[in-house]
């Protein structure tokens, strides 16, 4: 095989179970897990911490002691050879015959070198129950040893827990709550695994992406891990940023019904398993697998004495890593351009008028293009729709003059989950277009950088627990950047209204509708239904969402909004993130006012986006009139 350095990947179609007959069966484990739990326990740092637990809750030491080795013996992993040889040659194949892998190998002999001295932490994307499986399967062809996959103990079934436990794969509680005593053996077995050198895996998501872009991120392994390193001196703690992009999935289907509200999400167990492996056995696509630059933990931390602070930080700056290799797909960019027309059907030259300009922006930024390189032609655009065809995302009729495509009915969150997979590379793009209209319009043309920049920081910041941004002076930098690409004279014209609408009109794309619209319109649905709580406080979350839910679907009926892919579980909690940040869900002076305010700012930027789009819509008009003169 030819290496080409960093960034180089391959793509090789394997299917069924001679797909995991390569996967190493490699132990890195020198204990039983029984003596592992013993020399955990034995610890006097752990003795001391379990008496004063003891203490604080007025219990004896043995009980505190007993509750601690069966929470340890329900964590500690091993790994068994044989064990972990049905892990890769029967689990694994159940899970991943479905893809092709396209793998950055370059960037495994960095981290391959880079394990000699440290302990790696690999923090990947989470889109599928495929995903720990493709990184094993990854991994096995390297000189890097077997990872400590941590997960929840929904997999704990039979025969499913008793394999994974013993391939390395440490269960742990999806609640735990107040359970100190259980919380303090997780972070006693991260610092022996720590202390060990072995390398760990878990993915800080918490879930399942069910919008297709990254969730924000859950800390509390993260905080248990840096806990744990400040406890006592072990090897260097590099923290791996994964990404895993898929051209498509099957298990997105469900997924999907269950952030609508049609459904409740199947409980794992052997009929589940079973009827995973069955749909798993058709082939869709490809999964890209990129490696972020690494960071390393023990420097972060030694650099702030806040170590909470921090591990949000860090977080935050692992997961901006991630959405800077995570490559733009095919699938990714057909989506985007056929969301964006209100279910209009489009021709194949006009999908191809909506693709080229979005891969010379990308090119022009030098993103991770290198997977899309056949958009070029009209064939390559042609192969990625028929793919999303064959899987029922979009519908193509060819019985007149020429064929054409659109969503189908009810697939549009489904097209929207690929979409967003790429769509944080445009959200800063989509800012700027809305401020600069905005701002042409509402304040006389006055330069966007004094008047617009505190309106593009007030959408960052209702965005923020939806996308990663960068820190404020770095953003803006960003947003300066962009401005250039839009215009190499933006800030000759900026001041003038008639310059920034032209600036526009004369621009190869806008995209701030199709990229913020279901964002703003699902927060305005959400801060609708808060509002009407008054200046009361919220005590029940659930039953706010499923109003969100219901009052979604009618405005969907009626077209008060336009996004089918508004009406999101997903979007809602963040929306619920947004108003606790904002202290707008406890009763309190004056809530009810700045409730109706957050209703009434996200009402103009639904404004201010659509207007966007009208504009687009004339400009592309007008293009048509004159092409056909």
């Amino acid at each position: 095989m030819e290496y080409r350095g960093k960034g180089d990947s391959t793509s090789k179609p394997v299917s069924g179970l001679s797909r995991g007959l390569g996967f190493a069966a490699r132990s890195a484990t020198p204990f039983s897990r029984r003596e592992v739990v013993q020399e955990i326990l034995k610890s006097p740092r752990v003795h001391d911490a379990l008496s004063a637990l003891a203490a604080r809750e007025g219990v004896e030491l043995e009980g505190i002691v007993k509750r601690a080795k069966a929470g340890l013996e329900s964590l500690v992993a091993e790994q068994n050879p044989w064990f972990s040889r049905i892990f890769d040659r029967v689990l694994g194949p159940m899970h991943t015959s479905a893809f092709s892998l396209n793998v950055d190998h370059g960037a495994l002999r960095e981290l391959e070198a880079l394990s000699e001295n440290n302990t790696l932490v690999f923090l990947p994307t989470h889109r599928s129950y495929a995903d720990p499986f493709i990184v094993t399967k990854v991994l096995a062809d390297t000189a890097l040893p077997r990872n400590y996959i941590l997960g929840g103990d929904n997999i704990g079934f039979w025969p499913m827990g008793p394999i994974v436990r013993r391939s390395g794969a440490v269960l742990i509680r999806r609640s735990f709550g107040d359970d100190s005593v259980y919380k303090l053996m997780i972070k006693e077995y991260l610092a022996y695994l720590a202390r060990n050198g072995m390398n760990i895996e878990w993915y800080m998501e918490g879930g399942r992406s069910r919008t297709g872009k990254l969730r924000p991120p859950m800390y509390g392994l993260l905080r248990y891990l840096g806990q744990a390193l400040s406890l006592e001196r072990s090897k260097s703690v590099v923290l791996v940023p994964v990404s895993i992009t898929y051209d498509q999935l099957h298990e997105i289907w469900a997924m999907a019904e269950e952030e609508a509200g049609l459904k409740a999400k199947q409980k794992e167990g052997i009929s589940w398993l079973a009827s995973y492996a069955k749909m798993q056995r058709k082939w869709i696509g490809t999964a890209y697998v990129r490696f972020g630059e690494p960071l390393s933990l023990t420097d972060a931390l030694a650099q702030s004495p806040d170590n909470n602070w921090k591990i949000e930080k860090v977080a935050i700056e692992v997961f901006q890593r991630i959405n800077k290799v995570t490559p733009v797909t095919g699938p990714a960019l057909a989506t985007l351009a056929l969301l964006a027309v209100r279910n209009r059907a489009l021709t194949l030259p006009e999908i191809t008028g909506l693709v080229h300009p979005l891969l010379e922006y990308a090119r022009q930024r030098n993103l991770p293009t290198e997977v899309v390189d056949e958009l070029d032609n009209h064939s390559g655009i042609e192969s990625a729709l028929a793919s999303l065809v064959k899987a029922n995302v979009v519908a193509n009729y060819a019985a007149g003059r020429e064929p054409v495509y659109n969503v189908r009915a009810g697939s549009h969150n489904i097209a929207a989950f690929y979409r967003n997979s790429a769509i944080h590379w445009f959200v800063n793009r989509a800012i700027l277009e809305v401020i600069l209209l905005q701002t042409s319009l509402e304040h006389g043309g006055s330069n966007v950088f004094d008047v617009g920049w505190a309106e593009a920081h007030e959408l960052r910041d209702v965005l923020k627990f939806e996308f990663f941004f960068s820190e404020k002076a770095e953003f803006k930098e960003e947003m300066r950047a962009e401005a250039y690409i839009l215009s190499q004279d933006f800030f000759d014209k900026v001041g003038d209204p008639d310059g920034c609408r032209q600036m526009l009109y004369e621009a190869p794309f806008l995209i701030a509708y199709r990229v913020l619209m279901p964002f703003i319109e699902a927060y305005s649905v959400f801060a609708e239904c808060l509002a009407e709580r008054g200046d009361g406080a919220v005590d029940d979350i659930p039953a706010l969402l499923r109003e969100c839910t219901v009052v979604g679907k009618q405005y969907v009926l009626q077209h008060r909004i336009r996004s089918p892919e508004s009406v999101s579980q997903e979007l809602f909690k963040n929306a619920v993130k947004l108003a606790k940040n904002r202290n707008l869900l406890d009763a309190r002076e004056g809530v009810g006012e700045d409730r109706r305010a957050l209703k009434s700012y996200l009402c103009d930027m639904v404004k201010a986006v659509t207007r966007v789009e009208q504009l687009d819509i004339e400009r592309m008009s007008e293009m048509e009139s004159g092409s056909e003169q």
